[in-house]
């Protein structure tokens, strides 16, 4: 009798146990793809922070700030008033050229000053507030 339900279900293409590898397959894959994407997003989200910081070795001597007002021809940064070259060399936080005229009050800085004159500003990196 169990050959003859046997011979039925073959004949049939039924096998059993195999809807079992089916669905097995499918949470293997399903679990593969969430892993992948789970890599992938953290590996962009390292990346994502890491392009935002400028190279440590890129600031050596810069000091920290926040520019708390703007003037004409000078920035106070943390209260205290700088000059800033005519020439001044200034990049945002992605180390794209920025222009004098894009500067906010709050925006952060990391700031090089002139070895001659302590005041005067001849490189800077800015953060812009979101």
């Amino acid at each position: 009798m169990k050959d003859d339900v046997r011979r039925q279900r073959e004949r049939k293409g039924l096998h059993p146990g195999s809807r079992m590898e089916g669905q097995g397959r499918l949470v293997l894959r399903v679990g593969i793809m969430l892993l992948a994407v789970g890599v992938l997003s953290v590996v962009s989200f390292s990346i994502t922070q890491a392009d935002d910081q400028p190279l440590p070795s890129m600031t050596v001597g810069y000091q920290n700030g926040t520019i708390t007002a703007i003037y004409e021809k000078t920035l106070d940064i943390d209260g205290r008033t700088y000059g800033v070259v005519p020439d001044v060399v200034m990049l945002d936080q992605h180390g794209e050229p920025m222009e004098l005229g894009h500067l906010m009050v709050s925006a952060e800085v990391k700031f090089h000053v002139k070895k001659e004159q302590s005041n005067i500003i001849d490189k800077m990196i800015v953060t812009l507030p979101f």
